[in-house]
């Protein structure tokens, strides 16, 4: 994952084509990019980067706030 992540900084097509991308799509974009990135590794580094530090109480009150159709963060972190 981090070795991806390195490449999509460097490559502006790359974090173009990710910001267009659901979870299935990135993971594609990373395995055509040469890199063994899942669904489940996308997800669970969105997990690990957002949840951390808040209690289960906190992170339901924050879940019924997201919207159906919100952004993930692959789409978002090179802006």
């Amino acid at each position: 994952m981090n070795a991806f992540l390195a490449k999509a900084r460097s490559d502006e097509s790359l974090q173009d084509e990710l910001r267009r991308s659901d979870a299935a799509g990135a993971a594609a974009l990373a395995a055509r990019a040469g890199f063994d990135v899942t669904v489940g590794d996308l997800v669970r580094h969105q997990s690990r980067a957002t949840t951390w530090q808040l209690s289960d109480e906190e992170l339901a009150v924050v879940a019924s706030w997201q919207p159906k159709h919100r952004a993930h963060w692959w789409q978002c972190i090179w802006d």
